[in-house]
């Protein structure tokens, strides 16, 4: 009988951690947003879920909460393989999020920079900072036939994944809060010369996160990760593609020493068959719901 009992027990301490797993879900209309507390004063922060582990605050922002800047400690942020840059303060504050365990506070590396960070909230974090279990994103209502497609996170904090386009191993992420895709410097070179991307305008200056601002040209594809088709979308580059409509254009083409990884970035187009993106961060798992 007592054997009995402690069996019983352990099955219990094994079973409470999913009982205990706590969730949060974000609307995408246009961009999630979470309400917490930064030094027991209410912010909402928007979640960007490219932006890595950490928390971005305008100035005027950090001043109306009452968020110090570490002294003489300061932080630049610049856009992978570009020029463009923003420059800010280091801080420490303690983010408290409601709904998580006990009112979990959570300290996230931060920046304070003079510029607006966000037009709709009171800063940036990306999802890595938000101490939930489960993390569900809606982006648009659920639809009939709806299937899950799974796809594994080396880290739980970076919602970035692994998988195949075009018969290129790519990393994936995801960006409910933008309309296009996005090809990175490295995706762009790779596409462009396998044909897998077409030129189909000028090339631009375009903003991308903390309103900085990168050369994009828009393109068409016809590619697709698991199913997901990838476009309409742009390729960050500094030059026109080699498909470019100008007869009279020059493309000169160079290779960094150690380029980043190829990566897509799927915007809420590419997404506008998926009602959610969820995260289980214990098993490592997002998992798109969508009907293809």
């Amino acid at each position: 009988m007592r054997l009995g009992t402690l069996i019983f027990a352990a099955a219990l301490i094994a079973a409470a951690p999913a009982w205990a797993q706590s969730t949060l879900t974000l609307e995408a209309n246009p961009v999630p947003i979470v309400d917490a507390q930064i030094n027991g004063r209410p912010v909402r922060l928007e979640v960007d879920l490219t932006f890595p582990r950490g928390l971005a605050l305008s100035t005027q922002a950090a001043e109306r909460i009452g968020v110090r800047r570490v002294p003489f400690v300061g932080i630049r942020i610049a856009l992978e393989g570009s020029d463009a840059s923003i420059g800010g303060r280091v801080a420490r504050p303690r983010i408290t999020f409601r709904g998580a365990a006990d009112d979990e506070s959570t300290s996230a590396f931060s920046g304070v920079f003079a510029a607006p960070v966000s037009t709709r909230a009171d800063g940036v974090i990306g999802p890595g900072v938000l101490p939930y279990d489960v993390v569900v994103v809606r982006v648009r209502p659920a639809q009939e036939g709806a299937r899950d497609i799974a796809f594994n996170l080396s880290d739980n904090d970076e919602w970035v994944t692994r998988t195949e386009a075009g018969g290129q191993s790519v990393l994936v992420n995801f960006n409910p809060g933008v309309e296009g895709s996005v090809f990175n410097r490295t995706a762009a070179r790779v596409f462009d010369a396998s044909g897998g991307i077409q030129a189909a305008g000028a090339l631009a200056e375009m903003p991308v996160v903390l309103g900085l601002r990168t050369q994009m040209q828009p393109v068409t594809t016809s590619l697709d990760v698991n199913g997901i088709p990838v476009g309409p979308s742009f390729a960050r580059t500094n030059a026109p593609l080699l498909g470019a409509d100008e007869e009279d254009a020059v493309v000169v083409e160079a290779e960094p020493r150690d380029p980043p990884p190829a990566r897509i970035t799927l915007g809420r187009a590419a997404l506008s068959n998926c009602s959610t993106i969820t995260v289980e961060r214990r098993t490592r798992r997002l998992t798109l719901r969508c009907a293809l």
